[in-house]
């Protein structure tokens, strides 16, 4: 999610969990094959086709909205919309050199976060004008919007639930992998029924049930960054941007600094 980090890496249930530099390692939670019931489905993401990706955005959202692809990048910031035709944006707002993180759509408007300035704006129109900034607390990673509230992650076990004007806080729950605790959370997206969340610096991606917080499946998505491998020369370089477009039920996936955006299918793995 950020840069500068520490490479301190646990695998547990099939999953690889980094630690950040300002928190504490995890405990390890138990692996899914010893538990004897509710264990979290093993799924792979295939590719179906590569779609060209600026290897300049470091990517820290991405959601489809009204039809069209989004994208939101951090270091000096942006708002962007995608084509799946070239790797440029084909339209793209700055946001004055904040770290820009998590995008959602509700269908009418777009939100976006920043890392640490407490910020989210709101976007309106196409191509997107920024309609209001609402402050909050704490850190913004990930955003996506569920029933009628946005989700916000932080990097820790917790999934906050917003309202979408102003941003207020109306719950939570606890995110857990084989009944631990699970942190690093990310880029989120809301869809099929599920929260998926990219885990910061792996190459997996969960789904959450976003009534009890249990994760009920860990996709391995790493044939993606064996993909572009070869391409990548920055170790923040990581998988990070999950986008389900509403009209056909696709999967996108991508990373940061990534020449490449992918469309993926998910498979059980037997």
């Amino acid at each position: 999610m950020r840069f500068g980090i520490s490479s301190s890496w646990l695998v547990a249930c099939g999953l690889a969990l980094s630690c950040g530099t300002t928190r504490q390692r995890p405990t390890k939670p138990p692996a899914p094959e010893a538990t004897t019931s509710g264990a979290p489905v093993r799924k792979v993401a295939r590719i179906v086709r590569e779609y060209p990706h600026s290897p300049e955005s470091f990517t820290q959202g991405l959601v489809f909205h009204q039809g069209r692809l989004f994208e939101s990048t951090g270091h000096q910031g942006t708002l962007r919309e995608l084509s799946l035709t070239r790797a440029e944006p084909v339209w793209m707002e700055s946001l004055g050199g904040m770290f820009a993180q998590g995008l959602a759509s509700d269908g009418e408007r777009l939100y976006q976060l920043t890392w640490t300035e407490g910020t989210l704006f709101t976007w309106r129109g196409l191509p997107p004008v920024r309609e209001s900034t609402t402050r909050y607390s704490g850190d913004g990673w990930g955003l996506c919007y569920w029933q009628g509230r946005l989700v916000r992650s932080d990097g820790s076990p917790t999934l906050t639930f917003h309202t979408t004007r102003g941003f207020q806080p109306v719950g939570s729950i606890t995110v857990t992998l084989a009944g631990q605790p699970l942190d690093q959370l990310n880029e989120l997206e809301c869809a099929h029924g599920v929260i998926y969340a990219n885990v910061w610096f792996t190459d997996d991606v969960v789904e959450i049930d976003p009534t009890t917080g249990k994760v009920i499946a860990v996709i391995d998505a790493s044939a993606l960054r064996r993909a572009v491998a070869s391409r990548l020369h920055n170790p923040e370089a990581v998988l990070n941007g999950i986008a389900v477009e509403p009209a056909t039920g696709r999967m996108f996936l991508t990373g940061k600094l990534w020449p490449a955006l992918f469309e993926v299918r998910l498979d059980v793995v037997e």
